[in-house]
């Protein structure tokens, strides 16, 4: 994805990742849980979970960074949100350094699945804190 200019990414979100708790505190409300979630696959949903780890899978195929919330891979329990190397210039920093363990986030998307583990693929954080989804 190319770079994006701000109010075009704010009029065509389709899944946002909040990670500025203060701030955003009223749009994380009513998350669903990482559960929940995991059992609404094709459903668009807001979810609210704890960073259990973050890798930058910088030598694999289309360099994605992973966020795993509440559960650490290789455990299915997991939901995973997917930033793609393509995105990162939509970030003020880089996201492994942004979203550290234990930081508590929300994400709005479609959750999907790969290989038996939920996710949610986002690439761009808008100045209001969140990471917008096309």
């Amino acid at each position: 994805m190319k770079k994006l200019v701000p109010w075009l990414a704010a009029a065509c979100a389709a899944a946002v990742l909040v990670g500025a708790p203060a701030a955003n505190a009223a749009w994380c409300k009513g998350g669903m849980s990482v559960v929940a979630a995991r059992a609404s696959v094709g459903k668009l949903v807001r979810v609210k979970g704890r960073v259990a780890s973050v890798y930058y899978a910088r030598s694999s195929r289309g360099s994605p960074t992973f966020i795993d919330l509440q559960f650490v891979y290789p455990d299915r329990r997991r939901l995973t949100l997917v930033i793609w190397a393509e995105d990162r210039i939509n970030f003020p920093s880089a996201p492994e350094r942004m979203f550290r363990r234990g930081r508590v986030v929300c994400a709005q998307g479609r959750v999907g699945r790969y290989r038996g583990a939920a996710q949610i693929e986002v690439s761009l954080w808008d100045a209001a804190g969140r990471l917008i989804t096309f």
